[in-house]
């Protein structure tokens, strides 16, 4: 019985294993949020008329990031989410079951690729 539950545990992996932009949208759903309090501990005046600007502008270099830096490599039971960016590649969550995880990275991979 046991062989069927672990069949069955591995069938719906395989089916539920997240894809490209599966991983692309999670890392979109972060990444803006850790931009948009990076952009506030930067800037002088939060009320300034630049910010929502500087928002927009932010958004729209973090999605074309996203869209060229970030790759699924998929080993069939999950999926690992990297960031690849100079030539170099970094883990930085994966995806099982329809879930895409991501680790700590995600902020740290940013804030070095953006200097």
């Amino acid at each position: 019985m046991k062989t069927k539950q672990i069949a069955l545990l591995a069938f719906t992996a395989i089916l539920t294993n997240p894809s490209k932009e599966d991983h692309k949208e999670k890392v979109k759903e972060t990444l803006p949020t850790f931009y948009q309090k990076t952009l506030k501990e930067t800037q002088f005046d939060s009320e300034n008329s630049f910010a929502a600007l500087g928002s927009l502008i932010g958004e729209s270099i973090v999605n074309t990031f996203i869209e060229n830096a970030i790759t699924r490599d998929n080993y069939v039971l999950f999926s690992l989410n990297k960031i690849s960016y100079r030539g170099e590649e970094k883990s930085i969550g994966f995806g099982l079951f329809g879930n895409v995880f991501l680790s700590d990275r995600v902020e740290e991979a940013f804030n070095k690729n953006r200097n």
